[in-house]
């Protein structure tokens, strides 16, 4: 029964300290949302900083991938797997 109680008493009292600490409030000048924060950052980048942004955002195209013969790579896909079995025995 000690042995018990004693486990318990062993995994509450961390979550117990846990809980019960004394958290860090920051000053509410400092407390800004993620949403404010990106309309500030976007409003101090000027027209032509945003203009190489949105160039090196674009995707990489797969232009030299050679590792798929185009063939394969555009080739329609199998059908997909019937409802039926009687579909399954048309389709082959």
């Amino acid at each position: 029964m000690k042995f018990k109680f004693t486990l318990a008493a062993l995994l509450i009292a961390p979550l117990a300290f846990t809980a019960c600490s004394k958290q860090e409030k920051a000053p509410a000048s400092e407390q800004t949302s993620s949403s404010e924060a990106a309309s500030a950052e976007s409003a101090n980048t000027s027209a032509e900083q945003q203009a190489v942004i949105d160039a090196l955002d674009q995707p990489v195209l797969d232009e030299k991938n050679t590792d798929v013969a185009a063939e394969k790579a555009n080739a329609p896909a199998d059908a997909a797997t019937p409802a039926t079995e009687e579909e399954a025995a048309k389709a082959q």
